[in-house]
């Protein structure tokens, strides 16, 4: 994956315009669509197509290859960072939720637990994998011609990532995620690891299922468990 950071690609503006255009139409059409129901599927089957397209992309168009995408070498203090910022942001949400809404803590498990049990074994294959094969290793190859390797990658990721979340017809999902896509590509771009932002980010997800603010995540995706 180092080739996926290092490389440089200067494109004409032509293309540029094509790929702002494939890049909306990707990440704020189709969830806009699905969040409207004018694309009348559940969530999980069109994330899994997309996924499906962009590692068809990723592989004939850019020549990334599997190997490349799934190493898992990260250095011992990316690790450190990532369980650090986890545990403060963790308790940072247990405690917000318990001032806020204390009645939803635990959702899951209290109401729920055949479900949340499903989700903490199905969610990082069906869910986080795609959603990081798409939203970084995507990403990050495909339109960093538009938007460079600093800062604004970095924010122009997080906001496309919370904004797939409408597809939840709730702003507090799209924050959380917003707030998640901030420290997801921040680790992707340090890392160039798909395997080490998959783990971070099924850990975020395992506790925001578990804390009580599945809720926000829930009513779309229930009838995959049922």
């Amino acid at each position: 994956m180092a080739r996926l950071m290092s490389r440089a690609e200067a494109v004409p503006w032509n293309q540029k315009f094509l790929l702002a255009l494939e890049c909306g139409a990707l990440f704020l059409g189709v969830p806009t669509a699905v969040a409207t129901h004018w694309i009348p599927v559940p969530v999980i089957p069109v994330l899994l197509v997309m996924a499906a397209g962009c590692w068809f992309v990723l592989r004939w168009r850019h020549k990334v290859t599997l190997r490349s995408l799934l190493r898992t070498k990260a250095p011992k203090h990316e690790w450190r960072r990532i369980l650090i910022i986890y545990l403060i942001a963790t308790l940072s949400l247990v405690i917000w939720l318990w001032l806020t809404d204390p009645a939803a803590m635990f959702f899951l498990l209290r109401r729920h637990f055949g479900f949340w049990l499903l989700i903490m074994f199905g969610y990082p294959v069906l869910s986080v994998l795609p959603q990081e094969l798409v939203y970084r290793a995507f990403f990050f190859e495909r339109y960093r011609p538009l938007f460079g390797r600093g800062i604004v990658l970095v924010v122009a990721n997080a906001i496309v990532f919370g904004f797939g979340h409408i597809v939840f017809n709730n702003s507090i999902s799209m924050v959380l995620t917003f707030l998640g896509g901030l420290l997801f590509t921040t680790t992707y771009k340090r890392t160039s690891s798909l395997i080490t932002v998959s783990v971070e980010h099924a850990l975020y997800g395992w506790a925001i299922f578990t804390i009580g603010y599945g809720q926000y995540f829930f009513d779309r995706m229930l009838w995959l468990f049922h």
